[in-house]
């Protein structure tokens, strides 16, 4: 029914993190590809971010970066964003929230995606 694939990748970002006050900056690629036969808009997005003690922080926002981009049949969105965590590792995941041409609205999930600092063992 609704073919939407999401990649992200993530790389850690050594000159925006302190390690002596715990603080390890990530940021993130996120690629939407609209494979289905329809015009979908981006509604809403929400991610779970976690850091290596199991803390978690949940975000949702409506669109992206105040946007709510609109993908037809084979086109493809992408931005980047980042975030901070207190672990040299971690992980992000979540959902899109999309609507279809005729108002249908759905949930396209992300699967788990580990951060982790180059110079981390985990």
């Amino acid at each position: 029914m609704n073919q939407i694939e999401i990649n992200v990748q993530s790389r850690y970002v050594a000159g925006q993190s302190d390690v002596y006050r715990d603080r390890y900056a990530f940021n993130y690629v996120i690629t939407i590809c609209n494979r289905s036969d329809e015009v979908v808009t981006l509604r809403q997005r929400f991610w779970e971010i976690t850091d290596g003690h199991g803390e978690t922080e949940a975000v949702g926002h409506p669109g992206l970066v105040e946007e709510q981009p609109v993908l037809y049949p084979g086109e493809e969105y992408e931005y980047n964003s980042g975030s901070q965590i207190s672990t040299p590792w971690g992980s992000i995941e979540g959902a899109y929230e999309f609507e279809n041409s005729i108002g249908n609205r759905f949930i396209v999930g992300v699967p788990k995606l580990d951060f982790k600092a180059g110079f981390t063992l985990q």
